[in-house]
């Protein structure tokens, strides 16, 4: 169950980086799965298609999603930099100022 989540909450925050590189259409049903957290039936009710359509799209825009992140490697080299940031003694205010700046929604 825990692996699910934890695939489930990567994807969220690769959609957060790369989601605009999507379709329109694919970026609004995953956005019904994801910030909605709309089943696949309801989203397929929605979109007047069938809910495996709604299952392909969503596979492949995670799939997307994931081709994006090893071509640019972004979301990985940010939770590198939040670790390192949290590893930093020092004044939390400073590191909260840092965090927030630069790893807003990650």
């Amino acid at each position: 169950m825990e692996d699910i989540l934890q695939k489930k909450e990567r994807i969220f925050s690769l959609f957060q980086i790369y989601g605009k590189l999507l379709t329109e259409k694919n970026y609004r049903r995953m956005e019904f799965f994801l910030f909605d957290d709309l089943s696949l039936f309801e989203i397929a009710e929605i979109e007047k298609v069938s809910r495996n359509a709604i299952f392909q799209s969503i596979k492949n825009s995670s799939l997307e999603l994931v081709f994006y992140e090893k071509k640019i490697n972004l979301l990985d080299n940010l939770i590198k930099l939040k670790e390192k940031i949290e590893k930093i003694d020092g004044n939390e205010e400073i590191k909260e100022s840092i965090m927030k700046e630069n790893l807003y929604g990650i």
